[in-house]
Parts: structure tokens; C-alpha cells; sequence
């Protein structure tokens, strides 16, 4: 029970200004508390998802994780690999945004799509690539899922050894939301 009123009072910080809205989402926490107690977890549940429904609509999008990875099999799912390439190697991204918006397909699905653009930094601080909707991203979704993840490979070619660094810019094209994440590497013969 702890964990979930330090839940509800870092949403009632991050979603709501005024004291008179954070007592609101109190009280809805409170109803998701009683609910568990009375032996009724799925109502709770539903109770606190709406509370993260509201969070998600409001909160600017953010990536909440973004890391050069060697495999992907699903959500969390990955292994990480260290920030060091070959010259001509390929860059796996596995990447998990937050807060994005939902589109519709013409079935009547729903989809979530990006476009990224991106920026790479050299070694002595110079920009040597520069795009805008550098690669596009889309995940159809039966509903409206959160916990999904991206995968993106970047094949630079022709680096020379040396430390740079890539920044993206991930564009949700569903709303006007961005969201900004930077990756350092090595490329080493």
C-alpha cells in the first residue's frame, strides 16, 4: 500500500497544479485502495489505470529508455551491447517511449508512428549529419497499449575511429509531442 500512495502523490505532483486537483486524484487512489481491500483487484485496477490514462494524455512524451542493444525479442526484452562499433557496423536502437498519442488506421485500429529525426555530432564537436524525418516508425496496436518499444537500426557507414555522438528527435506524428534522446558511441577498428 505504500508503494501505491508514493505512486499517487508523485502523479498528483507531476499531473496536477493545484492542491484542489491533487486531493481529486487522492481520492481516486483511495477508491482504487478500497477496491483492492474488498477483494476486488480488477476494479482497482481499472480505478489506477484511469489514473495513468490522465498521465499519459497530459504528459509531455519522453523516452523512458534508449540503448544500443545486439538483440530485441519484445518489450524489456533485449540485450544491451556496449557503445563501441566497427567502422562499418550497424547500430541497433532499442528505444521505449512514454505519453505518445494514438492514431487510427483505416480498419479502425489503432496506431502509434513517428518520425525521428536525426543528428550526428564527431569527434571534434562538428555536426557531419543533419536530417529531418530521418526514418519513420509505426506500431499498429489492437488498443491503446503503453508498454511498447521501437527498434531502429542505423548503419553509418565509413566512420572513422573516433567518439561521437547521436542525437534524435522522436516526432509522434498522432499530436504535436516530441521527445529528445541522445546516444554517445565509439567507433574503434
Amino acid at each position: 500500500m505504500r508503494k501505491l500512495r508514493t505512486m499517487a502523490t508523485l502523479l498528483a505532483l507531476t499531473l496536477l497544479p493545484s492542491y484542489g486537483q491533487a486531493s481529486a486524484l487522492s481520492d481516486q487512489v483511495e477508491a482504487a485502495e478500497a477496491l483492492l481491500s474488498s477483494g476486488k483487484p480488477a476494479a482497482a485496477f481499472d480505478q489506477l489505470d484511469g489514473i495513468i490514462e490522465d498521465f499519459w494524455n497530459k504528459s509531455p512524451m519522453f523516452v523512458r529508455k534508449a540503448v544500443f542493444v545486439s538483440d530485441v525479442t519484445g518489450y524489456g526484452n533485449f540485450i544491451e551491447k556496449d557503445a563501441v562499433f566497427k567502422p562499418d557496423a550497424a547500430q541497433l536502437i532499442y528505444i521505449e517511449p512514454v505519453a505518445f498519442s494514438y492514431g487510427k488506421t483505416d480498419d479502425g485500429n489503432s496506431v502509434a508512428s513517428w518520425s525521428v529525426d536525426y543528428s550526428l555530432v564527431g569527434p571534434n564537436g562538428t555536426t557531419l549529419l543533419d536530417t529531418e524525418n530521418f526514418v519513420d516508425l509505426v506500431v499498429p496496436l489492437q488498443r491503446h497499449n503503453r508498454e511498447i518499444f521501437l527498434k531502429m537500426t542505423i548503419n553509418l557507414h565509413g566512420m572513422k575511429p573516433g567518439n561521437y555522438v547521436s542525437h534524435y528527435v522522436l516526432k509522434d506524428k498522432n499530436s504535436d509531442k516530441t521527445a529528445e534522446f541522445s546516444l554517445p558511441f565509439k567507433v574503434d577498428e
